[in-house]
């Protein structure tokens, strides 16, 4: 049989997707002890570092957990407000990794550099580049590029980290977006379009759009609770002498706008408010008689 000089790369772009993220998982020891998880440990992460999209990401995950060879874990994410989903290896899965790493570390391949070739293996790749290379870049630029240039190796860490940095950029944004949509309670049809418009600009998947969108109806919730507690309170501070003035009226309208409490809510605290500091009904007219 004859071996062509293309075969190695062969062998790196003949990995499956899912042995591309065991690979990449790998690199990640003793999860199970960290209360906060690195970044690299998000969907959002493992798909750009493995090459394997976004939208058949999922499934892939999925299918190793029911293999029992990653864990999922909704845990704190360094860099990150919200709690998400972080993955990594099972012992079962390092075992799996480990054999793909000697079946890939022994592969030779060849990198350009300037016109010269050199030809080595795998697991001497990494000491050509001052940054730290992984197994799963080198095959994902195999995979993306058919070939290894010593130039796109060496400045391939530094290409992560913008990429990753602009994709966080793009989520704040959306996230801000999402924010001033729902800052009222609701979202018009209007804002609902906007809203589709730029997560598609954005590429915002729809799995993160419903996880982004769950944690801000959550915190609206909270903040609206927290408004009401504090709305009721001056009510009753206001009430205190029985009524509310000419003056007291209009700082509690403002109020109520500024904490976009609706007329049915201060409605209903009033009357609960009245009924605590007043009694009930008609007891201040029987007190002034």
């Amino acid at each position: 049989m004859w071996i062509t000089e293309d075969m190695p790369l062969d062998d790196l772009k003949t990995l499956t997707s899912k042995e591309r993220i065991v690979l990449y998982l790998s690199d990640f020891l003793h999860m199970d002890d960290r209360y906060e998880l690195p970044s690299d440990l998000i969907q959002e992460s493992i798909s750009y570092c493995t090459g394997v999209q976004r939208k058949h990401l999922s499934k892939y995950l999925d299918d190793l957990l029911k293999e029992c060879l990653i864990v999922e874990r909704k845990a704190h994410i360094q860099g990150m407000r919200q709690r998400m989903n972080g993955y990594y290896l099972t012992p079962a899965g390092y075992t799996k990794a480990g054999a793909l790493r000697d079946r890939i570390g022994n592969v030779e391949v060849e990198v350009r550099d300037d016109g010269r070739v050199v030809r080595m293996k795998v697991c001497d790749v990494d000491d050509m580049t001052p940054s730290r290379i992984t197994y799963c870049d080198i095959v994902r630029e195999a995979i993306s590029k058919g070939e290894l240039r010593l130039p796109d190796l060496m400045s391939m860490d530094a290409d992560k980290r913008r990429a990753l940095e602009v994709k966080e950029r793009s989520t704040d944004t959306y996230r801000r977006a999402l924010e001033t949509a729902w800052r009222d309670g609701q979202v018009t049809a209007t804002e609902r379009f906007l809203i589709e418009e730029l997560r598609k600009h954005l590429n915002i998947t729809d799995a993160q759009h419903k996880a982004l969108e769950a944690e801000i109806l959550k915190q609206v919730a909270q903040d609206h609770m927290e408004f009401l507690r504090i709305y009721r309170g001056v009510l009753e501070i206001a009430l205190s002498d029985g009524l509310i003035s000419g003056a007291e009226a209009d700082i509690i309208e403002i109020l109520r706008k500024t904490f976009m409490i609706s007329r049915k809510e201060h409605e209903e605290l009033l009357a609960e408010v009245e009924s605590t500091v007043c009694g009930p009904p008609g007891c201040l007219d029987a007190d002034a008689d």
